[in-house]
């Protein structure tokens, strides 16, 4: 094989794992759940301003401290950090039908455990309107 034909081989398969592995993962409905690459990406069924309330309550009650707050009417970014150090970053968009896209990343390379913890909390809040 030729230095051109390799180079065009690698080329394609750096094409094939950019359209086949990334963005975001696809969710069924609201409510849902799915750990992909160091995030755990969901949709909560309340509005924006409902889940960025309860995101707040949820790394109060977690302990977590809060380093930096951000919303507009377009998005929403809380992070924090955990006893340990690491940062946690939850970042909230409206989603479809009056619902939020959440993303919870927990440390440099994720942690699933922790973001669902922090998740079912942000659910939890949701259910109860705790503040």
């Amino acid at each position: 094989m030729t230095i051109r034909g390799f180079s065009k081989l690698v080329v394609f398969v750096g094409m094939m794992l950019i359209l086949c592995g990334c963005g975001k993962p696809t969710l069924v409905g609201t409510d849902a759940a799915v750990y992909s690459r160091g995030s755990l990406y969901a949709v909560a069924g309340k509005d924006m301003d409902s889940v960025y309330t309860a995101t707040l309550a949820a790394m109060k009650q977690l302990e977590i401290e809060v380093t930096e707050q951000n919303k507009d009417v377009f998005y929403a970014i809380v992070v924090g950090k955990i006893a340990d150090g690491r940062t946690v970053t939850v970042r909230m968009q409206p989603g479809a039908d009056k619902g939020t896209d959440l993303r919870i990343k927990t440390s440099s390379f994720g942690n699933e455990e922790r973001s669902r913890v922090i998740y079912q909390k942000i659910q939890d809040n949701l259910k109860t309107g705790s503040k």
